[in-house]
């Protein structure tokens, strides 16, 4: 019938075989696990590249924002320098004025009209 050897074969065979059995299975968890942890690591690269997203967005922003304060300062202090000769023109004219009239008689034109008596025999 069987011999201790075919026996102790046929067990050893089955033992390798369970072993094998064994081995697929901690394979396959060890699958779904790195399955799993590529699924996460998915997941948290999406969300890491919509917080860059967000920031690059608020970057811009702050960087508008700074240009706009430069562009508001320059402007501002562009107008000053304008109403500043503007206020030294004035200056200019109203101290040269009286000095033109007493050199050559004549008065700036204001605008008014001028009236001249009529001359014997007209009108």
């Amino acid at each position: 019938m069987f011999s201790r050897e075919k026996i102790a074969k046929a067990a050893q065979e089955l033992a390798d075989h369970l072993q094998i059995i064994e081995n697929v299975k901690s394979l396959q968890t060890a699958q779904k696990d790195m399955a799993n942890a590529i699924r996460a690591l998915d997941d948290r690269l999406r969300a890491i590249e919509s917080e860059m997203r967000a920031m690059r967005a608020e970057i811009r922003l702050d960087a508008i924002r700074e240009v706009q304060t430069l562009v508001n300062a320059m402007q501002g202090g562009l107008n000053q320098r304008i109403e500043d000769i503007a206020v030294k023109l004035a200056m200019v004219e109203r101290d040269t004025a009286p000095a033109a009239i007493g050199a050559t008689g004549v008065r700036p034109y204001d605008g008014a009209p001028t009236l001249t008596p009529p001359r014997d025999g007209e009108g």
